[in-house]
């Protein structure tokens, strides 16, 4: 398997900005060409479209595919226990004395915990030490914040998982020894499609429970709100810039996972 460290630095090459940056990079290296040109126009092109509300909300309409669940789908659902994968950490930070988790894992960890409270079912925290240099896998930093901050019961820790693939088989090997069947599956709306796939693919019962939605509002999906988009819809900013590159990694990620199972 490659290293978790060789694909990040490749990520960093294909996604925004870095990918961006290197077109315009290679337009500069061809700048007497009419190609060097074109680059450098198709690179400030693109850092304009994909930091544009519009465009960010319209790669994420084909993502968040699953509803946010409701009290008859909790109670119907059958899970006897709560997954929650980990979203990445805040490294050596000061104001805690060290590592914790970042905000995209602690708004998983958070609806977990609301999950948690409102079943009575414990939590499963996913994921292990992505980068060589820290010590503390992210499953146990998302067990401590539940347990000491938020109060609710830790049925297990998967702490070796270094990606969405890993998450799943790992998991399920301690769902296994754990005896739990069905489980919620908690990750952002725009992550769970892929997620839930690779649960799927691991053998794991696992009911969508997605958070962090971007959609709030039907009438925004994809390009039918075209017709109602203002001039603050196009109007470049980090924010929507941030909401195309998790868009883009999700879209890479299927093409990756697709690529590994072509691979055996």
């Amino acid at each position: 398997m490659m290293d978790q460290e060789v694909v990040q630095f490749l990520k960093s090459l294909i996604l925004p900005p870095g990918g961006i940056i290197l077109l315009g990079l290679l337009g500069l290296m061809f700048s007497r060409r009419f190609l060097g040109r074109f680059l450098i126009i198709l690179s400030l092109a693109a850092l304009y479209m994909l930091s544009t509300p519009f465009v960010s909300e319209v790669l994420m309409t084909g993502l968040e595919s699953y509803p946010a669940l409701d009290d008859k789908a909790i109670s119907e659902s059958g899970a006897g226990g709560i997954v929650v994968l980990g979203g990445g950490r805040y490294s050596d930070a000061p104001e805690y004395g060290g590592d914790t988790v970042n905000g995209i894992a602690l708004v998983r960890i958070r609806y977990a915990a609301w999950l948690s409270r409102k079943t009575g079912l414990p939590v499963i925290p996913s994921g292990g030490i992505v980068s060589k240099k820290d010590e503390i896998a992210e499953g146990v930093m998302a067990a401590e914040i539940l347990e000491k901050e938020l109060g609710v019961k830790v049925a297990g820790i998967e702490q070796q998982s270094r990606n969405t693939w890993e998450n799943a088989f790992m998991t399920r090997e301690l769902l296994a020894k754990l005896g739990i069947d069905r489980v919620f599956l908690v990750t952002h709306a725009w992550h769970m499609p892929r997620a839930l796939g690779m649960f799927e693919k691991a053998g794991v019962n696992a009911v969508p429970a997605p958070t962090g939605f971007v959609h709030k509002d039907p009438e925004r999906a994809g390009f039918g709100f075209a017709d109602q988009a203002t001039y603050g819809d196009w109007l470049p900013n980090a924010g929507a810039l941030l909401k195309s590159y998790f868009a883009l990694h999700e879209y890479l990620g299927r093409v990756w996972y697709q690529f590994r199972n072509w691979l055996g």
